[in-house]
């Protein structure tokens, strides 16, 4: 390399240590700065064509003839159907803006008020990513700033679009939040500015039917959109607005990208697409509001690039998939704006641009009409419109995966959380089965029970001679068949053993949900349940102790006799030994809790308080360690790490009576990644004992699920 060539490089290099070397509050006010004095300047110098031509005369002609119909008092007065296509939210804000200007002394006015209006929307849209956005808001606001298809489509152009496009940004943002009522109101404030807002309360509609645990907010969602929907139905019976609004030629852009397969045969792009993404959506039975927000980013951009778009509808997207790219990857981050910039370039030799304002009075002999291709002849202007879809695709596929990914980190969009629990009876298996459902919710958790597929009802004839624990006695390839389908996603039918009085239901439905719990005395028997589950547990417990809580259990809460529990648990020992323990060596985790007293030897029911420690063999899970130390540095709890011979076996041993709820809560907060993808509401953890079998199950499956590893036994 030459001298020059070496002098270059090093000049570079300088610079970019420079920038770097910036503080990032401060870029952000430059860049902020330089953002605000290129918008003053180009309102100060520039007024668009469009502007001139449709939006200014529509208000003059309002604020000299004030009506309730505006629409068709500036009609009556020969003006173009096309000029105001929009709804009473818009007319609101520019009005209040050219009300403000109405009185300076100028021939531009009115069209100052509207450029007012415009950089209010603008400001308002920045202010909101820098506030509202908790992951990346700096980056996303500078990345809007600079974002050229805003400048030249609000700018030079023209377009109004950054009044919905600043109601659809807080109605997202709302559904990131979990405030589905403001959201709805939000969006339907934006389809009461303009209609082709209605592109995105269908997503949310499906995604809140199709997810059992968001579908309760169904209702205060269609709540808070029902407002802006009257608001925008509502004016229809003035035959002005249903004339420029309703009936505006825009609308049937939707349908002008067509593929011609032959006589009489035509397919149009965009509702195919806009099918595509509901079906999507359709599809994703488990998803979230942080991936509902991608595929809204991903539809408004989709409608851009599969229509002869006006220029101001590329602005609807820019400030949802500036949150989605800047936590994406620069790699995402600089392709989107490649796409903004070729957006840009391609709308501005098709559309109508801006005169000095120097040249007064601006009168435009020969208005562009919106979307009306100047390009007729050449190549240059198909190879544009080509270049910039390619690279919106492009970038659009870049979002799905990175964004989507990252926000899918449990998969749960692809397949429910699943863990199947076996152990003997009374060892805490149905009590850890209701621990998981607190914290997921009870909505959110689906159940098989090992007893609801017993072959026979209490008293017959069969358990005399044998007990439940003998796998003839059970329907195994039923239960099976059940766990399995529900781990796909597919809800099934089952009966349901009433255990207060020894008898079968009913077949009743057993929704899909996001946690599948199968539990029972030979859960881990199948080895196909044991390869779909991402986390198998065994439950044991000292005997001692499990004789008295049965005891407690089935003679105390189920009404059978003392007798008839003590005679089953004698009888059981045999089959126990035979075919529930050894599912202990398939399990990724078993749990063991002991006394620290001993117990009384004789047989009775007995509510005495016994102080317990918690025992966990863990394979090839790699949280104990730092689960040792929030226990301990949280709730003061005591425990110990073994390593067993056995490559990847850990023995966990906690001593729990000193956690209470609100400790197992605060280590949960600090252990569990992602927990609002997991969680709808608040989760209910748990104190002492249950709260650790929480914790473990909890983090164990999700390590699993994000690793998408297998124990080594699981065969």
């Amino acid at each position: 390399m030459g001298a020059t060539g070496g002098g270059l490089v090093v000049e570079l290099s300088g610079v970019l240590v420079a920038f770097r070397s910036v503080r990032p509050e401060r870029l952000f006010f430059l860049v902020a700065a330089g953002g605000a004095a290129v918008r003053v300047l180009l309102i100060l110098f520039l007024v668009p064509q469009i502007q001139s031509a449709w939006f200014t005369p529509f208000f003059a002609t309002f604020w000299q003839q004030p009506s309730i119909d505006p629409w068709q008092t500036y009609l009556s007065q020969g003006g173009d159907p096309q000029a105001f296509p929009y709804g009473p939210v818009m007319f609101l804000w520019f009005l209040f803006w050219t009300g403000i200007t109405l009185w300076l002394p100028s021939s531009f006015s009115i069209q100052i008020g509207i450029a007012l209006g415009l950089l209010a929307a603008d400001v308002l849209i920045c202010v909101v990513l820098r506030h509202r956005v908790r992951n990346g808001g700096r980056a996303a606001t500078t990345l809007f700033i600079i974002a050229p298809i805003v400048i030249y489509a609000t700018y030079v152009h023209g377009q109004l679009d950054l009044v919905p496009t600043l109601l659809m940004l807080l109605s997202a943002l709302d559904l990131r939040d979990r405030r589905w009522r403001r959201s709805g109101v939000f969006i339907g404030l934006a389809i009461a500015a303009k209609l082709s807002s209605a592109l995105v309360p269908p997503l949310v509609l499906i995604f809140l039917l199709r997810n059992a645990r968001w579908r309760r907010y169904t209702l205060p969602y269609v709540l808070g959109l029902t407002p802006g929907l009257l608001l925008a139905a509502l004016p229809s019976f003035l035959p002005g607005y249903r004339i420029m609004v309703t009936e505006t030629p825009m609308l049937l852009s939707v349908v002008e990208y067509a593929v011609d397969l032959g006589p009489g045969l035509t397919i149009v792009v965009l509702p195919v697409v806009y099918a595509a993404i509901l079906g999507l959506q359709y599809t994703k039975k488990r998803s979230n509001p942080d991936l509902l927000v991608m595929l809204i980013g991903i539809a408004l951009t989709a409608t851009t690039l599969l229509t002869p778009a006006s220029p101001g509808w590329f602005v609807w997207s820019v400030p949802i998939l500036a949150i989605l790219v800047v936590v994406s990857g620069y790699r995402v981050t600089l392709v989107t704006w490649l796409f903004w910039a070729a957006a840009t370039v391609t709308v501005a030799l098709r559309a109508s641009g801006a005169d000095y304002r120097a040249a007064d009075p601006v009168q435009p002999s020969d208005f562009v009409e919106v979307g009306s291709f100047v390009m007729n002849s050449g190549v240059l202007g198909p190879v544009l419109a080509t270049a910039t879809v390619a690279i919106g695709a492009v970038a659009l596929l870049m979002v799905y995966r990175g964004y989507g990914a990252r926000h899918d980190l449990y998969a749960l969009s692809s397949a429910p959380l699943s863990v199947a629990i076996a152990g003997d009876s009374g060892t805490g298996k149905d009590t850890l089965c209701i621990s998981l459902a607190n914290v997921f919710g009870e909505d959110a958790t689906a159940f098989v029970m090992g007893d609801d597929y017993h072959h026979y009802e209490r008293g017959a004839p069969v358990w005399k001679n044998t007990t439940h624990l003998h796998p003839a006695t059970n329907d195994l390839s039923g239960l099976s068949r059940d766990a399995l389908s529900l781990m796909r996603g597919r809800g099934v039918w089952a009966k349901h053993y009433d255990h207060s009085r020894g008898r079968f239901t009913k077949q009743r439905p057993v929704h899909h949900r996001e946690l599948v719990v199968i539990n029972g005395l030979h859960a881990l028997v199948s080895a196909d349940v044991r390869r779909a589950a991402d986390l198998t547990v065994f439950t044991s417990m000292d005997e001692r102790l499990r004789r008295q809580l049965k005891i407690n259990r089935d003679v105390g809460e189920r009404g059978q006799s003392l007798e008839t529990v003590v005679s089953s648990i004698e009888r059981r020992y045999e089959h126990a030994d035979r075919f529930v323990t050894p599912q202990a060596e398939l399990a990724d985790i078993v749990f063991r809790i002991e006394p620290i007293s001993a117990l009384p030897e004789d047989d009775a029911v007995r509510s005495t308080h016994h102080e317990l420690r918690l025992i966990a063999q863990l394979r090839d899970l790699s949280f104990a360690e730092e689960l040792q130390r929030s226990l301990s540095a949280i709730a003061g709890v005591a425990s110990t790490i073994e390593y067993q011979d056995q490559p990847g076996r850990i023995r966990f041993t906690t001593y729990p009576e000193l956690l209470d709820p609100a400790d197992t809560a605060a280590v949960a907060s600090q252990l569990v990644k992602r927990s609002r993808e997991l969680f709808v509401g608040a989760p209910q953890w748990l104190g002492k004992t249950r709260g650790v079998m929480q914790l473990i199950v909890v983090l164990a499956m999700l390590e699993r699920r994000r690793n998408r590893t297998e124990g080594p036994s699981r065969k």
